[in-house]
C-alpha cells in the first residue's frame, strides 16, 4: 500500500487546485522558510481525521481555509485527498477488492466537515476504521512534525502505548473493547434502569396487594352492607305503614270531635244575638235618662258660675274703693303743687314776649337779602352749569368724530394689509393640474396592490410546500435514524462475532503465513448444516471445526516438521457413506472437504431413535440426535455446555445472515441518505424562495404604503388648495366692500371734526365771560349768608328760652287739668260702685234657691242612671260568658282542625316516605316481599341498625380503598413478569459481551507483549549503530499488559543518565529515531512523513539518520521535509515549494534519477 498522490484546494496557502504525485519511496519537499511545506503535513494530518485545530496550528477548523492574500480574495471552502495503491490488499474489509482507494476532506466556513472516501459520502469513524492496523491517523508515529521527534521519547507511558497498540494492531481490538464496553455500559445501565423499576413494581405490588385484598373484602362488605340497608329500609317500610293505620284512625276520631265543637258554636251564636238585643235595649233607656241628667247638670254649672261670678265682682268693686280713695289724696296734692309751679311761669313768660317783634323784623331784613343774594348766584351758576353742559357735548362729539376717524383709517389700513396677504396667498397657491401627479400614482397602488395578492397567493402556496417538505423530511429522518440504528445493532453484532470466532494462536497464524496456507479457508466456514443440526456436527466434529482444508497432508510433512508451538487440525478431502442408514453427511452441504470417517456417524431426530439402533452399530459407528446425544456401540456423548451463542457453526451462520443485513441496510442507508439530501436541498430552496418572496412583499407592501401615502397628501393638497382658493376670493370680495364703506364713513367723520373744532373755540370764549359774573355773585353771596346766621342766631336763641318758658307752662297745665279731671272720675266712680254693691245682693239669694233644686232633681235621675247600669251590666257580662264559651268551641274547632291537618300531612309524609323506601329497594334491586319473607317476624329495626353500624364499623376500618387495585394488581403483575424476563435477557446479553470483552483482553495481551518485545529487540540494536555504543531499552510500567504504560531508558556511550529528559536536544532525536524505526520493523506503516526531523542533528548524525531512511524505504514511502544538503541529496525525488505570490504557494517537482539520466545523456 503507497501513497500515489495529494491534492489539496483552498487549504490554508494552497489556494489554487494543487496535485502533489509521489512517485518514489524517497521523497523530499523543500523550499525556504514560510514557504508552506509544513502544511502539506497539516493536510495529512487533517485529512486522516484531526479534529482539533490547536495540532493544525489553528484557532479553529475554519482557519484551515485560505484566508486571502493582498492580491486574492478568501475562499469558501478547503478540501484535501490522499490517493492510495492498494494492489496488496493491506486494507481489508468492504474495501479490500479496490486497487486505488481515495480518502478527501472539505470542510466550509461554518466549520463542518465532510469525508468522502471513493467519492462515496462517509463518516470520520468510517475513515478512522479504514486505517485501524495500518500505523495511519490523524496523531499516529507515521507523522512526524517540527519538534515532535524528540516528544516520542519524552511522552508520557500511555502515549507512548498507544504508538505500541497502533503498531501491534491492538487499535482494532481496543476499538472494539471500547464499543463493546460502551454497550456493556448501557446494557448494565438498562438492566440497573430495569431493576429499579421492577424493585418499584415489586414495592408497588406490595402495596397493591394489600390495597386489592381490602377492596376485595370492601366489596363483600359493600354487598352485606347493601343487603343489611334492604332490610333495614323493608322494617322502615313496615313501621312506616303501621304508623300510617294510626293516624287514619286518629283523624276518624277528631272529626266526631270537631262536629260536636261546631254544633256547640251555633248555639252560643244564637244566644250572643239574644243578649245584644237585649243590651241595646237598655242603651237606649240609659241614653234618655242621661240626656236629663247632663241638662241638670249644664243648669246647675251655669248658676254656680253666676254665683261665683256676683262673688268675685263684688270682691273687686271694694277693692276699687279703697284704691281710688287712696289716689285722690294724691291727685289733690300734685294739683296744689302744680298751681304754684305755674304762677311762677306764667310771670317769666309776661318778661320774655316784649322783644320778639324787634328779633323777628332784624332777622325778616337779614333773610330777604340772603334770599336775594341767593337767587342771584343760581342764576349764574346755572347759566355757567348750561354752557359747561355746551361746551362738554361739543367737545364730545368731536373726540367721538377723532375716535371714528382714526379707528376707520386703522381699519382701512388692516383691510389693506389683510388684502395685500390674501391676494399673496392666493398668487402663492399651486394650480390645478395636480391631475396629472394623482392619475400616475392611482395606477402605481392597483399595480402593487396586485403585486402583493400574487405574492401573497405564492407565499401561501410556499407555505404548504415548505410544511409538506418538512414532513417528509422528518419522516425521512426518521427512517434515517432507523436505519442507521439498525445499521449500527448489525455491525455491533458482527464484531461481536467475529471477536468470538478468533483464533488467538498467534504462532500458528505465523506457520500459516510462512507456509502460504493463511488464505486457506476453515472447514467451519466451508460447510453449510441444515437449521436445526448445528450443535449435532459442531459436537461430532469437535476441535476440526477450526480444521484447515488442505489438499492433501502428506505434502505438508516436510513443512509439519517447523510446526513448533500451538494446536492444529488440518482437514484434507474425503468421502464416507452410510450403506445402512442416513450418516450426518446428508445434513452438511459441501461435505467434499469433511473427514472420510463421519460417513459412519448416522443422524436420529430424538434419543429414543437413537437408542433403537444402538444395538446394530460396530465399534466405528455411532449416531448423532439433534439435541447433541452422540451414541456408540458401548458409549454416549451428551454436549449441553454450548448454546446457541456458543456454537461456532451457528456464529457463521449468523454473521452470513448479518452480512447480508447489513449489505441491505447499506444499500437502504445510501438511499436514505440520498433522499434525505435532496429533501434537505429542496427544503432549503423552498425556504429560500419564501424568504425571497417574504421580503419581495415587505418590499413591495412598503412601496404600496408610501405610494398611498403620497396619493392621499397629493389628494388632500389638492382639496385644501382649491377650497383655500375659493375662501380667499371670498374673502378679498368682502375686504374691498369694506374699503368702499370705510372710506366713505371717514369723509364724513372729518367734515364733523372740522365743525366741532369751530364750534369749541367760539364757546371756550365765552365761558371765560359766564365764569367772571359766577364768581361776583358768589362773593355777595357769602356776605348775606354770614348776616343772615349771626341775625338768626340771636333769634334762636331768644326763641330757644321762650319756647322752653312756654313748654314748662304748657305741661304744668295740662298735667294740672289731667289730675283735676281724674279726681272727678274717681268720684263718680266710687259713686257708682257703691250704687252697683247696693244692687248685688236681690239676684244673689234666687240664684241659690234655683241651685238648690236643681242638685235635688240631678240625684234622682243619677239613681235611676245607677240602676240602668246596673242591669246592662249584668247583660254584657252574660254576653262575655257567651261570647267566651264561642271562642272556646272556635278554637277548639281551630286545634282539631290543625290536628286533623296535621295528622293527614304526616300521613301523607307516611306514606311518601313508604314509597320512597320502596323505590329506593326496587333501585337496590331488591323485592321488599322477598326480603319481608326472608326476615325472622320478630325483626327489629334497631337491631338491623346495629348490623348496619357494625359492617359500617368494620368498611371503616379498611380505611381508604381503592377500587382500581385489583384491575391495577392484575396489571402490574403481568408488567413485572415481563419485566423479569428483560431483565433476564440483558443479564445474558451482558454475560456475552463480558465473555467477549475478556477474549479481546487475552488477545490484546498476547499481541501487546509480542509487540513490546519485538520493538525493544530491534530497539536495542539500533541504538548502538546509531550511537556507536551505548545501550537502550524499552520497560513497562505496571504487571498489567491492558494498562500499563512504557518508558524510554537511553545512555549514549561514555553516560551513565538516569532519565531520558537528561539527554541533549540531539541525542533525543537520535533516540528517537531509532525507536521510530524500531517500530517502523514491526509494522511499517504505508508511508512516512518526517518535517525537519533532522533540524538538531549535526551532518554525521545526519548521515546515520538517512542511511537508516534508506534501509527503511524499501517497505515505507517516506516524505521528508528538510533544509539539510545531506537529507536532500539522499531523495530520490525532489518537490519544492514556492511563495512567488505573497501567501500563495505552488508545488514543483523533480525526478533525481531522470534528471541525472538528463544530465548524463
Amino acid at each position: 500500500m503507497q501513497l500515489k498522490r495529494i491534492q489539496l484546494f483552498g487549504f490554508k496557502s494552497f489556494v489554487d487546485p494543487t496535485s502533489i504525485p509521489v512517485t518514489s519511496h524517497m521523497n523530499a519537499i523543500v523550499g525556504p522558510n514560510g514557504c508552506g511545506k509544513s502544511n502539506i503535513v497539516d493536510a495529512i494530518r487533517w485529512v486522516t481525521g484531526e479534529m482539533s485545530a490547536k495540532q493544525l496550528r489553528g484557532q479553529s477548523m475554519s482557519d484551515v481555509i485560505f484566508n486571502g492574500s493582498t492580491g486574492r480574495k478568501p475562499v469558501g471552502k478547503a478540501a484535501v485527498e490522499l490517493t492510495f495503491d492498494n494492489s496488496d490488499r493491506r486494507i481489508t474489509g468492504e474495501y479490500a477488492a479496490f486497487s486505488e482507494i481515495s480518502i478527501r476532506r472539505e470542510v466550509v466556513r461554518e466549520g463542518q466537515s465532510n469525508y468522502f472516501i471513493n467519492g462515496v459520502a462517509a463518516r470520520r469513524r468510517d475513515l478512522v476504521d479504514l486505517f485501524l492496523g495500518t500505523g495511519l491517523g490523524p496523531r499516529s508515529y507515521a507523522i512526524i512534525e517540527q519538534g515532535m521527534i524528540a516528544q516520542l521519547v519524552e511522552a508520557k507511558p500511555e502515549e507512548l502505548r498507544a504508538h505500541f497498540e497502533e503498531v501491534a494492531s491492538i487499535s482494532k481490538y481496543r476499538e472494539r473493547r471500547r464499543e463493546t464496553e460502551t454497550r456493556i455500559r448501557h446494557t448494565q445501565e438498562n438492566c440497573d434502569r430495569l431493576n429499579d423499576v421492577c424493585a418499584e413494581l415489586a414495592k408497588q405490588l406490595r402495596h397493591l396487594e394489600r390495597q386489592s385484598e381490602a377492596a376485595e373484602k370492601y366489596k363483600i362488605l359493600q354487598q352485606e352492607l347493601r343487603l343489611l340497608h334492604a332490610q333495614m329500609k323493608a322494617l322502615q317500610w313496615t313501621a312506616f305503614e303501621k304508623q300510617s293505620h294510626d293516624k287514619k284512625e286518629k283523624i276518624a276520631q277528631i272529626v266526631l270531635q270537631h262536629e260536636a265543637q261546631l254544633a256547640t258554636q251555633r248555639e252560643c251564636e244564637m244566644n250572643i244575638e239574644k243578649s245584644r238585643i237585649d243590651i241595646q235595649t237598655f242603651l237606649d233607656e240609659k241614653e234618655g235618662v242621661q240626656k236629663q241628667f247632663y241638662g241638670l247638670g249644664s243648669e246647675i254649672a251655669r248658676l254656680e258660675q253666676q254665683i261665683q261670678h256676683k262673688q268675685e265682682q263684688s270682691k273687686q268693686w271694694e277693692r276699687e274703693i279703697t284704691e281710688s280713695a287712696s289716689l285722690f289724696d294724691e291727685l289733690t296734692h300734685q294739683a296744689t303743687a302744680q298751681t304754684e309751679q305755674i304762677e311762677i311761669l306764667t310771670e317769666e313768660l309776661t318778661q320774655l314776649k316784649p322783644q320778639s317783634g324787634q328779633l323777628h323784623e332784624v332777622l325778616q331784613a337779614a333773610n330777604k337779602t340772603l334770599q336775594i343774594a341767593e337767587q342771584n348766584m343760581r342764576q349764574a351758576q346755572n347759566e355757567c352749569d348750561r354752557f359747561q353742559e355746551k361746551i362738554s357735548a361739543t367737545h364730545q362729539q368731536l373726540e367721538v368724530a377723532k375716535n371714528n376717524c382714526s379707528h376707520y383709517e386703522k381699519q382701512q389700513q388692516q383691510l389693506q394689509e389683510r388684502r395685500t396677504q390674501l391676494q399673496t396667498q392666493l398668487s402663492a397657491l399651486p394650480t390645478n393640474n395636480s391631475s396629472d401627479e394623482i392619475n400616475p400614482l392611482s395606477e402605481k397602488v392597483q399595480t402593487l396592490q396586485k403585486k402583493i395578492s400574487d405574492i401573497q397567493a405564492t407565499l401561501s402556496q410556499l407555505s404548504k410546500s415548505i410544511q409538506a417538505q418538512r414532513n417528509t423530511q422528518l419522516n425521512l429522518q426518521t427512517a434515517f435514524s432507523k436505519q442507521q440504528g439498525e445499521l449500527q445493532k448489525c455491525e455491533a453484532q458482527v464484531a461481536s462475532l467475529n471477536a468470538l470466532q478468533q483464533d488467538n494462536q498467534e504462532e500458528v497464524k505465523a506457520w500459516l503465513k510462512q507456509h502460504d496456507l493463511s488464505k486457506q479457508t476453515k472447514l467451519g466456514k466451508m460447510i453449510h448444516v441444515d437449521a436445526g443440526w448445528e450443535l449435532a456436527v459442531e459436537t461430532v466434529l469437535g476441535n476440526h471445526v477450526d480444521a484447515i482444508c488442505v489438499d492433501s497432508i502428506d505434502e505438508m510433512k516436510n513443512a509439519l516438521k517447523d510446526f513448533s508451538k500451538g494446536e492444529m487440525t488440518l482437514c484434507e478431502s474425503g468421502s464416507g457413506s452410510g450403506n445402512r442408514r442416513t450418516s450426518i453427511l446428508s445434513v452438511i452441504k459441501n461435505s467434499n472437504k469433511l473427514p472420510a470417517w463421519l460417513s459412519c456417524v448416522y443422524i436420529a431426530d430424538d434419543l429414543s431413535e437413537a437408542l433403537k439402533s444402538k444395538s446394530t452399530l460396530q465399534s466405528h459407528e455411532s449416531v448423532i440426535t439433534r439435541d447433541g446425544y452422540w451414541i456408540g456401540n458401548n458409549w454416549l456423548t451428551i454436549s449441553k455446555s454450548h448454546t446457541e451463542e456458543d456454537s461456532f457453526l451457528v456464529r457463521e451462520k449468523k454473521l452470513k445472515e448479518l452480512a447480508l443485513l447489513i449489505q441491505d441496510y447499506t444499500e437502504n442507508f445510501s438511499t436514505l441518505q440520498t433522499q434525505l439530501a435532496d429533501a434537505k436541498s429542496t427544503l432549503e430552496k423552498l425556504e429560500s424562495t419564501r424568504d425571497a418572496q417574504h421580503q419581495l412583499f415587505q418590499e413591495t407592501s412598503q412601496a404600496l404604503t408610501e405610494t398611498q401615502t403620497k396619493l392621499s397628501e397629493k389628494k388632500s393638497r389638492l382639496e385644501a388648495s382649491t377650497q383655500q382658493q375659493n375662501h380667499l376670493t371670498s374673502e378679498i370680495k368682502q375686504i374691498e366692500s369694506q374699503l368702499k364703506q370705510c372710506e366713505s364713513t371717514m369723509q364724513t367723520a372729518q367734515q364733523a371734526i372740522t365743525h366741532f373744532t369751530k364750534t369749541v373755540q367760539t364757546e371756550s370764549a365765552q365761558k371765560e365771560n359766564i365764569i367772571a359774573e359766577r364768581a361776583k355773585a358768589e362773593n355777595v353771596l357769602n356776605a348775606a349768608r354770614l348776616e343772615a346766621q349771626t341775625k338768626k342766631q340771636h333769634a334762636d336763641e331768644w326763641h330757644i328760652k321762650l319756647s322752653s318758658t312756654e313748654k314748662q307752662l304748657s305741661v304744668l297745665t295740662q298735667s294740672l287739668n289731667a289730675n283735676q279731671k281724674q279726681l272727678l272720675q274717681l268720684t263718680e266712680r266710687r259713686n257708682t260702685i257703691q250704687k252697683q254693691l247696693s244692687e248685688v245682693h236681690v239676684p244673689l239669694k234666687e240664684w241659690s234657691d234655683a241651685l238648690q233644686k236643681n242638685l235635688n232633681n240631678r240625684t234622682v235621675v243619677e239613681n235611676n242612671l245607677r240602676g240602668i247600669d246596673q242591669r246592662l251590666q249584668s247583660e254584657q257580662n252574660h254576653l262575655k260568658q257567651i261570647e267566651t264559651a264561642r271562642d272556646r268551641a272556635i278554637q277548639m274547632l281551630s286545634s282539631l282542625q290543625e290536628q286533623q291537618q296535621q295528622l293527614r300531612m304526616d300521613n301523607q309524609e307516611t306514606l311518601v316516605r313508604q314509597t320512597t323506601l320502596k323505590e329506593q329497594i326496587v333501585e337496590m334491586k331488591f323485592n321488599i316481599e322477598t326480603l319481608l319473607s326472608e326476615m325472622p317476624e320478630n325483626a327489629e329495626l334497631s337491631e338491623w341498625e346495629e348490623n348496619v353500624n357494625t359492617v359500617q364499623a368494620r368498611i371503616d376500618r379498611l380505611g381508604p380503598i381503592n377500587l382500581a387495585a385489583i384491575d391495577e394488581y392484575k396489571e402490574l403483575s403481568e408488567r413485572k413478569v415481563y419485566m423479569d424476563q428483560q431483565v433476564a435477557d440483558l443479564l445474558a446479553a451482558l454475560e456475552i459481551l463480558q465473555n467477549a470483552i475478556r477474549k479481546i483482553d487475552r488477545e490484546t495481551k498476547h499481541l501487546f507483549q509480542n509487540t513490546f518485545d519485538t520493538v525493544n529487540q530491534h530497539f536495542q540494536k539500533l541504538f548502538p549503530r546509531i550511537f556507536n555504543g551505548g545501550s537502550a531499552e524499552l520497560s513497562l510500567t505496571d504487571d498489567d499488559l491492558l494498562t500499563t504504560g512504557i518508558i524510554v531508558k537511553a545512555q549514549p556511550p561514555g553516560k551513565r543518565n538516569s532519565s531520558i529528559h537528561m539527554l541533549s536536544g540531539g541525542e533525543k532525536t537520535l533516540t528517537a529515531i531509532a525507536l521510530m524505526f524500531a517500530i517502523f520493523h514491526l509494522n511499517p506503516a504505508p508511508f512516512c512523513v518526517l518535517d525537519e526531523v533532522d533540524a538538531p542533528l549535526d551532518d554525521l548524525n545526519v548521515g546515520r539518520y538517512c542511511q537508516l531512511v534508506k534501509e527503511m524505504s524499501k517497505d515505507t514511502q517516506f516524505l521528508i521535509i528538510s533544509h539539510n544538503k545531506v537529507t536532500i541529496e539522499a531523495a530520490d525525488h525532489l518537490m519544492g515549494v514556492t511563495m512567488q505570490e505573497p501567501g500563495v504557494s505552488r508545488i514543483v517537482s523533480v525526478d533525481i534519477q531522470e534528471a541525472v539520466e538528463m544530465v548524463e545523456a
